[in-house]
């Protein structure tokens, strides 16, 4: 029974809300425009149905497009997984090379502090 009386007034409020809402003119205004657009609607159900059936479609596509960028960007990441190992690699070549002193000194303190 309280169930009752809280959706009862709960619809009672809305109605007050919406008819104090309806005394500004421009909210009038686009209550109309709503009502004549409902109404063309409810008149053409099969534009509806085709705009419907358009809206699905895209919202396919994007997901099929998101779907294919996403994986674009996995293979991207994957390739620098695996490249980063390996270009670390040839700039500490690189760095022997020209460096040759130093990098028997980086050597010697990586040794170290792993022990």
């Amino acid at each position: 029974m309280g169930k009752c009386k809280f959706f009862t007034k709960m619809a009672i409020g809305a109605a007050v809300g919406g008819a104090i809402a309806l005394t500004d003119r421009q909210t009038r205004a686009e209550m109309k425009e709503w009502a004549v657009y409902l109404f063309e609607m409810a008149k053409d159900p099969e534009g509806l149905s085709a705009s419907s059936k358009e809206i699905i479609n895209r919202a396919k596509d994007t997901a099929q497009q998101i779907t294919e960028d996403v994986s674009y960007i996995r293979e991207k990441v994957d390739s620098l997984k695996d490249l980063t190992p390996n270009v670390k690699e040839l700039v500490d070549e690189t760095k022997s090379t020209f460096l040759p002193g130093e990098e028997n000194t980086a050597s010697a303190t990586d040794q170290t502090s792993v022990k």
